[in-house]
């Protein structure tokens, strides 16, 4: 099940554009994070649904954030992860412990990739996610 809140994070996402070449991830994720805020900030008529909000931003734990979004109808919760160059195995299997980590921790997942990654490290992830059991969903991202 795909909730409005991932849609809307998605569609964030793709349309972020970092302000400035940084020289590590987590200046990256800062970049991300600030324009997130500021967009889920905007009035609600600016924004996705002109439903009234309450949105809330969580540490993910091992995740980079979180997004929870309360309308009256639902509760939605949406996790972010972003990695930078995945060309190893062990950037890789660091990843992957994330995952394992996080599952069920938020009902849906990002996983926002940033430059390159290695097709056979992308063939390993791919199988990875597909071969869980949790009901946690994640999406796959690259940038």
């Amino acid at each position: 099940m795909t909730t409005q809140l991932l849609k809307d994070m998605s569609g964030l996402i793709s349309s972020w554009q970092p302000r400035k070449v940084y020289h590590s991830a987590p200046r990256y994720l800062d970049d991300l994070k600030k324009f997130v805020q500021e967009k889920m900030a905007m009035p609600p008529a600016l924004r996705f649904s002109g439903k009234k909000t309450a949105v809330e931003f969580v540490d993910g734990g091992t995740l980079d954030f979180g997004v929870n979004r309360k309308t009256a109808a639902a509760t939605e919760s949406v996790g972010i992860i972003m990695k930078r160059d995945l060309m190893t195995l062990p950037d890789v299997k660091l990843l992957m412990a994330q995952i394992q980590q996080e599952e069920g921790k938020f009902g849906e997942v990002i996983l926002l990739v940033l430059g390159e990654i290695n097709a056979d490290m992308e063939s390993k992830l791919q199988h990875f996610l597909e071969g869980r059991k949790s009901k946690t969903t994640f999406t796959v991202m690259k940038k």
